[in-house]
């Protein structure tokens, strides 16, 4: 008895080692399983991170393409391309736009109004280390983004003042309006024609039921005198249409003021001798020692005042888009719009003199609110830089109002963009168009890229941060190539 029970205590011993073991294998299994799912899943949950890094700066990779009017093979080759930077080698890269939708009206890509939407879906694999033993030797992970190449809405202001035939010499008939205006023989306008025209095809550069971007034109020259003899947008505004704004661009002329002999009683004239040979420009009452403001044609503040109302307009204003303003003078502002008490605009009696208008230094600013008397065309410019420029609804501390947040880039051209009228002052064309890009750049007219470029004319004439300089109008494409190049995208999903 005593040994069966013995033997049976034995047995059960043996059984229960037994089963213990069986259950720590088990259980040790268990925990290899446990552990190497977790192993697994955050390999895949780094690979998809990366992923969508990669796939983000392929979207905009993309995007960018999209900008220069790449196809979309060339599109697909550029993700490619970022994502293998990116340390990812993709099993598949799909990019579609609108147009190359897989889905036709794909309502993610084709929206309206139109915008340039580009998306990038690409898929990996992922190598397992455990799963490998259920069978699962590679995960396949998925992932899209959506990149905006910015719509943009540019407003090109240009100089059409009488000074845009200024290539000619002295005697020269093509120095008069009147007569290099109808040949489009204008020097240096007609650069800034051809310029321009080429600018345009860089911005519509899209059929017209796929292109997002709009463009209008500013020309400028005084503020008082309405239609092409003064500052106004050319009609209709917004052009959407290559072939529109190419229209505009053709018929652009230099402001051509009356001929003398027509006694104009206010603001400039052609001057003839008696055998018809073009004298100059003339402007009769400043001969008479009266008030200069209705003889001066740089309203570049009124130029800026029409494009940040044009950007800002409730009827036509599109909020998303990137809003761009580019100035292109060969002067510095001494003309200003008229108000109900100035018939000419902003040039008080002090300024009556060289350089009429604005004050002798440059950075002379007076403000409208608390000097009245001596607020002039410059101080006119700066503040409608800030109306342009700033952002609202809090602008920057050195701004002097709220205004629209668009970038603004500004061009001078040509020696009178350089003048100067005080010894050691820096040129009021270089100080107000530096202004402006100072305040276009980031909103803020504080933080000036150009600020330790002012000593002396090399400076002066050197590109920086928004402002460029052309000193004959032969390097504008550049100008131009360079402008559109920064014009950026941004990821919107």
């Amino acid at each position: 008895m005593n040994t069966r029970q013995s033997s049976r205590r034995s047995s059960n011993s043996a059984g229960s080692k037994g089963q213990a073991l069986i259950l720590i294998a088990a259980a040790f299994v268990a925990l290899v399983a446990i552990v190497g799912l977790a192993v697994d899943l955050g390999r895949i949950f780094i690979a998809l991170g990366q992923l969508r890094r990669a796939v983000d700066a392929a979207s905009l990779a993309a995007a960018s393409q999209f900008r220069e009017g790449r196809t979309i093979t060339e599109m697909t080759s550029m993700a490619d391309q970022v994502m293998n930077l990116n340390g990812v080698l993709p099993i598949n890269v799909v990019v579609e736009d609108c147009p190359n939708a897989i889905n036709p009206g794909d309502p993610a890509l084709c929206v309206t109004p139109i915008r340039k939407y580009v998306r990038v879906t690409a898929t990996a694999g992922v190598p397992m280390s455990f799963l490998t033993v259920i069978g699962y030797n590679s995960i396949t992970i998925s992932s899209n983004s959506i990149a905006e190449a910015a719509s943009i809405d540019v407003v090109l202001l240009i100089d059409i003042s009488e000074s845009m035939t200024y290539d000619a010499v002295a005697g020269d008939p093509l120095r008069d309006p009147n007569q290099c205006n109808p040949g489009h023989q204008c020097q240096p306008f007609e650069k800034v024609r051809a310029a321009a025209s080429r600018f345009v095809q860089r911005i519509l550069d899209l059929p017209p039921d796929q292109e997002s971007d709009r463009l209008a034109f500013v020309t400028f020259s005084n503020g008082w005198q309405a239609g092409d003899m003064g500052t106004q947008i050319q009609p209709p505004g917004w052009l959407s249409t290559n072939a529109e704004a190419q229209a505009i661009v053709a018929n652009l002329q230099v402001y051509n003021p009356p001929d003398c002999s027509g006694n104009p009683p206010f603001g400039l004239c052609r001057s003839y001798d008696p055998n018809g040979t073009f004298l100059g420009i003339n402007c009769p009452v400043f001969d008479n020692g009266n008030d200069p403001s209705s003889c001066t044609t740089t309203n570049i503040g009124g130029a800026l005042r029409w494009a940040g109302n044009l950007l800002g307009d409730p009827d036509t204003t599109r909020p998303d888009a990137l809003w761009v303003v580019v100035v292109l003078t060969d002067g510095a502002a001494n003309a200003s719009d008229r108000d109900a008490t100035h018939d000419y605009g902003y040039c008080p009696q002090a300024d009556w003199d060289n350089p009429y208008c604005r004050d002798r230094l440059s950075y002379t600013r007076h403000y409208t609110m608390t000097e009245p008397l001596l607020y002039d065309a410059d101080d006119y410019a700066r503040d409608n830089s800030d109306f342009v420029g700033c952002y609202s609804p809090d602008p920057a501390a050195a701004c002097s109002m709220p205004g629209q947040g668009a970038v603004i880039f500004t061009i001078g051209m040509g020696n009178q963009v350089l003048s100067t009228y005080a010894p050691g002052d820096i040129p009021h064309g270089v100080a107000l168009l530096r202004y402006a890009a100072a305040v276009g750049d980031d909103g803020d007219p504080a933080t000036d890229l150009c600020a330790n470029l002012n000593h002396n004319e090399t400076e002066w004439r050197t590109w920086c941060g928004n402002y460029y300089f052309d000193a004959t109008g032969n390097d504008l494409d550049r100008v131009f190539e360079d402008i559109a190049s920064r014009i950026f995208t941004r990821i919107t999903h």
